[in-house]
């Protein structure tokens, strides 16, 4: 465990901090930076311990706890008297290998199973790996978190965006086919490329064209006066 803790300087311009009491101010603080504080974010703490670091009664102590788990921040566990705050990952990221380890190693300790699995969810929601085989968890179906990754990116609509492009050039492709065909809205359009006037044979865009016949040169004249 740690001998200090980190607190951004932008915690006293947070949108709930603002709305908080200089009494919760304080104990919001203190739960954060406490002589029991650990690296995963779940620890015990007695009330009796509260009482004697912060100089508050036993029903100060209750009071807070219980605003502070209806504010949606901690969830306090009355059975193993243990801890969980919340959004800890937000702002202790388990990224370093020695950081997984360390995290892996104290909640071999947790003895709240339902906190175990609330800090499970929340790796998941941040991507982190948390392994921790070892420790008898019933509630879960897999106690190994693995960082999420994408193998098909039409799941998170980036697909969805290139099926969109490939349909549009399968159009553009087939309009392009009905206007060099003669097609509705390209009649005539390209016919100057079926009887292109050469001296020989010439290729061009991959097609060889030949001289065409007075009789043919005639015929095309016609057409294009009807248009």
């Amino acid at each position: 465990m740690a001998v200090y803790r980190h607190i951004h300087i932008d915690y006293w311009q947070d949108g709930f901090v603002l709305d908080l009491t200089p009494e919760e101010k304080y104990f919001y603080i203190y739960l954060m930076t406490n002589s029991k504080t650990s690296q995963c974010g779940i620890y015990e703490l007695p009330k009796r311990i509260i009482e004697t670091e912060t100089g508050y009664n036993r029903e100060t102590v209750e009071k807070l706890l219980k605003r502070f788990e209806d504010y949606g921040k901690i969830i306090y566990s009355e059975e193993s008297k243990e801890i969980f705050i919340k959004n800890w990952l937000k702002h202790n990221k388990v990224v370093s290998p020695k950081v997984k380890k360390c995290v892996e190693k104290e909640l071999l300790d947790i003895k709240s199973i339902d906190l175990i699995n609330l800090f499970l969810k929340e790796c998941h929601r941040y991507g982190y790996a948390i392994d921790i085989k070892n420790k008898n968890i019933t509630t879960m179906d897999s106690v190994s978190i693995p960082i999420t990754k994408v193998e098909n990116n039409f799941e998170y609509g980036y697909g969805e965006k290139e099926k969109q492009k490939e349909k549009q050039k399968e159009k553009e492709k087939y309009r392009d086919g009905e206007i060099n065909r003669g097609g509705s809205d390209g009649k005539y359009k390209n016919e100057s490329k079926k009887f292109k006037c050469t001296t020989k044979y010439e290729k061009e865009d991959g097609v060889l064209y030949k001289k065409p016949s007075e009789e043919q040169l005639r015929k095309f004249r016609e057409e294009l006066k009807r248009i």
